[in-house]
This record gives structure tokens, sequence and C-alpha cells, in this order.
């Protein structure tokens, strides 16, 4: 009995790594296909969120944008039940489950839109942050929770960059693309090793 709620606890540590990993590809995918067909869309004018607004462009974007929120919203609930301190991940959590919002509610919704933005960005800070000071049980935590610090000051940069250009897409990655490879990251370990 005990070795079967072992071995389901090892599955789904698993299956939540294998989300964590699929989180970049998603995201980024949904983003590079978008601006393929997006011609008109610039990092220094747009947001990335423009590209969610019309055509194919924002339908492979938005469905893009809740799929990685669902991944990141299962890998974080992975990531809850593999660390002693769970708060940077339920943290996680509220990120994905904000992220889908993003995309259920694209840019044109301007209000719900905003809301979701902010709160995507906001959880995905205090998530790296709380992570930053509270998974310390071994040498590969350590080294993901000074990753997590390094990707808020990151974060932290962003904000400044927010003066430096007409549109909000640059200061966006610099916010959330490094955490997207921490979860992947920290994905991998979960998959193919027992945390």
């Amino acid at each position: 009995m005990v070795t079967e709620i072992v071995k389901k606890q090892v599955q789904l540590t698993k299956i939540a790594g294998i989300c964590g990993i699929l989180i970049p590809v998603v995201f980024l995918g949904s983003i590079a296909v978008a601006m393929s067909l997006s011609p008109w869309f610039r990092w220094t004018n747009n947001a990335i969120s423009d590209l969610g607004v019309e055509g194919i462009a924002a339908i492979i974007f938005n469905n893009g944008v809740i799929i990685a929120g669902i991944l990141t919203l299962i890998f974080s609930i992975g990531l809850t039940k593999i660390l002693s301190n769970k708060i940077g991940g339920y943290f996680l959590s509220m990120s994905g489950i904000s992220l889908i919002f993003v995309g259920i509610f694209p840019e044109a919704l301007f209000i719900p839109h905003y809301i979701s933005s902010v709160a995507f960005f906001g959880f995905l800070s205090v998530s790296l942050l709380v992570l930053s000071f509270t998974i310390k049980k071994n040498p590969f935590e350590k080294n993901m929770g000074a990753l997590a610090f390094i990707f808020v000051i990151l974060a932290g940069i962003a904000l400044y960059l927010l003066t430096v250009f007409n549109g909000i897409a640059i200061p966006e990655a610099f916010a959330c693309f490094p955490a997207l490879f921490w979860c992947a990251m920290y994905g991998l370990k979960m998959t193919f090793t027992t945390v």
C-alpha cells in the first residue's frame, strides 16, 4: 500500500516536471508563431499581448498563453508536493491561474486583461522571491534559489525598462522569460530524478 502511494507520488511529480519543461516551449512557441503572422509587431513599440488582438495570430497566441498557464498550474502543484516550504509554489500557481486569464481576456478587453497581466507578473515575481529564500535542502535547490533571486533582479530591471521603450514587450520579456526557463530546469529535475 505504501509502495503504491510512493509510486503514484513519483508519477505525479514526473507529470508535473514534464509540464514545467513544456511551459517555455508552448509559451515562446505561441509567441514566435504569432509574431511570424504579425509583421507589424515590434519589440520596442508593442506589448506582447498585442499579438492576441486579431486574426489567426490572436487565436494561436491566446490559446498558447492559456495552455502555458495550465502547464504552470500543474507544475506548481507538483512543486508544492516536493518543497518543504510550499508558499513559493502557491504563488507560482496563482501566477499560472493569472496567465490563463491573460489568454481568456485578450487585450481588447482592457480592464480584465490588465488585471490578469499585472497579477501574472506580480505573482510570478513574488513566487521567485519566496523560492529564492526558501529552497535550500540540497545543492540543486540552493542553486535554483540563487537563480530565482537573479531572475527577481531581472524583473526589477524590467520596471526600469518600462521608461526606456515606447512598448512594453522587452520589459515583459525581462520579467517573465527567465522564469520560464527556471520552471523548465526544475521540471527536468522532477522528471528525471526522484526529488
